[in-house]
């Protein structure tokens, strides 16, 4: 949506940019750190798999709102539930904005990810054996028209009307388009994969469960 209309909101000062982002890892750490039971291997994969996707991302800057972050934001809200989708749409907003550019629509776009994450946790996917691609497909489809309406608010100001808001949407319709062709094309491509490395997390947190539940038992 920013590449469509050319301007990505208001100009923030430095201090004003720090706490922005200050705040932003402060919720990462509230979802991933705060809550018990999280094993340092599982924090490991998902680390690898944020430094992957913010890294994918900044490569394909090249591509107007072709977005690869959605759709593994979709399937991590899947496989490991909301909050650790969230988390995940926000430490790579916070990346790899750090080498696009960093600011105010960051925190939209970590926003809109994040909803996306959130709509994936809503999201039965199938397995890494039988995914089912057509569902997966058509959420990554309603999940770029979230995102790109969400982004949009990021150009809301004191003078933005009703019909304004009605026209920047419209402007942006194009590049949502965009987007969500791209994202059919990931879930082909790289749904499988992806929801293998996501089930070596989600078996490593069953484990867990299961052996605090099988002490818990015994004692």
């Amino acid at each position: 949506m920013f590449e469509a209309v050319g301007v990505h909101g208001p100009e923030l000062s430095p201090t004003a940019a720090l706490v922005l982002d200050a705040v932003l890892v402060a919720s990462v750490f509230t979802l991933l750190v705060a809550p018990a039971r999280q094993k340092t291997a599982d924090m490991a994969l998902l680390g690898t798999l944020v430094l992957a996707c913010s890294a994918v991302r900044v490569v394909m800057v090249p591509l107007p709102n072709v977005q690869p972050v959605t759709v593994v934001a979709l399937l991590v809200g899947a496989r490991l539930g909301a909050a650790r989708g969230v988390a995940f749409a926000v430490l790579v907003a916070l990346l790899s904005n750090a080498v696009i550019g960093d600011g105010w629509w960051t925190l939209f776009q970590a926003m809109g990810w994040s909803l996306v994450a959130v709509l994936g946790s809503r999201l039965d996917v199938g397995s890494s054996e039988s995914v089912h691609l057509s569902r997966l497909a058509g959420a990554s489809v309603v999940a770029a028209f979230l995102f790109g309406s969400v982004t949009t608010l990021s150009l809301v100001d004191g003078s933005t009307t009703a019909a304004s808001f009605v026209s920047l949407l419209v402007q942006g319709l194009p590049f949502d388009v965009v987007h969500a062709i791209g994202n059919v094309a990931i879930v082909a491509w790289c749904a499988p994969m992806l929801m293998r490395f996501l089930d070596r997390i989600d078996t490593s947190l069953e484990h867990v469960i299961e052996v605090v539940e099988r002490h818990a038992i015994d004692g």
